[in-house]
């Protein structure tokens, strides 16, 4: 090789080089990734499947935040809160304050923003904040996190939509401390309400529906009848889920903000099916209820589809409890 291609090829490295190590300094200074604020998150006790503000997570100068909170009922339930957590990247970065701030949308509201929503950092400079609806609103509210360092910026939009809080159920039933004891062969209802701090439930949670459950085993066996004797004899059992059967005993529909829970026989008189066998004189059975396995009682899980909200009540049969009256004859004279 003449000298003349050496230096040429060593410009060339050179030039290559230097290009490649601009294209890396371009990137450290302009690729948002590299201090991005990122939201994760955050547990907190005795949160709340639905939220009654919903939150937005926006772009801004490559910033990102990516999600928020569940819903925390506050204390006093006058308000709702949920928790904002920004991460600054790289790892590595030493500076990782930020500010939070926020402000209307709409520039030309006049109304002081943090009558409806605050956000306060866990301390001074902190990546974590509460972000607080005091009341509902309309419009839309922007919560700005903004790094101290270099001056990033990310956006979280509010908005109020009213999604409720709390399912309430009553009754003319009284509660008891293991659920509602009802009696077999009848209708029983329940008033179902949507609430939240604000009172004010958006239309677009109204989607009830209704799962029936059941909880605990039986055990199960065919059996022989003497009819005139009175007598049984019992074969082999098998333990059997009361949720396989539960459909032979409770149906739950809903309409109209009522829940109707209809008892249709009792689990001590379930049977598979029955044959006439010996000219009549013996009854069979065929899984038949034996005996209890454990303690049994069914679940009406009552699930608002839209916010994912739930409330579960227990039923319990009780033959102790009231169905109906009659008399012995419907007419009378003297």
């Amino acid at each position: 090789m003449t000298k003349r291609k050496i230096v040429a090829l060593v410009l060339a490295l050179a030039t290559v080089f230097t290009l490649c190590f601009t294209l890396i300094a371009c990137t450290n200074d302009n690729t948002p990734d590299e201090t991005a604020i990122e939201t994760a998150q955050s547990e907190k006790v005795n949160t709340l499947a639905a939220t009654d503000f919903k939150t937005e997570l926006v772009s801004t100068n490559g910033v990102m935040l990516l999600s928020a909170s569940p819903m925390a009922l506050a204390a006093n339930s006058s308000y709702v809160e949920q928790t904002l957590t920004a991460t600054v990247l790289p790892a590595t970065a030493s500076n990782k304050t930020v500010d939070w701030s926020v402000a209307w949308a709409d520039s030309t509201n006049t109304a002081d923003v943090t009558d409806y929503v605050t956000v306060t950092p866990a301390s001074n400079g902190n990546t974590t904040a509460t972000v607080t609806c005091k009341a509902k609103f309309t419009g839309n509210i922007v919560i700005t996190v903004t790094t101290r360092e270099s001056g990033y910026t990310a956006e979280c939009i509010v908005s109020f939509v009213g999604k409720p809080t709390d399912i309430t159920v009553s009754s003319s039933l009284t509660a008891q401390s293991d659920g509602y004891h009802v009696g077999i062969g009848n209708a029983y209802t329940f008033n179902i309400g949507l609430t939240n701090p604000f009172n004010s439930v958006g239309a677009d949670y109204q989607n009830i529906t209704v799962e029936v459950g059941a909880v605990g085993s039986v055990v199960l066996a065919s059996k022989e009848y003497y009819v005139s004797s009175g007598n049984t004899t019992w074969y082999e059992g098998t333990i059997v889920t009361l949720e396989s059967l539960k459909d032979k005993f409770i149906t739950a529909n809903y309409a109209n903000g009522v829940l109707t829970v209809n008892t249709l026989k009792t689990i001590e008189s379930y049977y598979e099916s029955m044959e006439r066998i010996d000219s009549g004189r013996t009854r069979y059975y065929t899984n038949a209820f034996k005996e209890y396995a454990s303690d049994c009682y069914f679940t009406v899980k009552i699930t608002e589809t839209n916010s994912g909200l739930s409330e579960t009540i227990k039923i319990h049969f009780d033959d102790s409890v009231v169905t109906s009256v009659s008399v012995n004859t419907p007419e009378m004279s003297f």
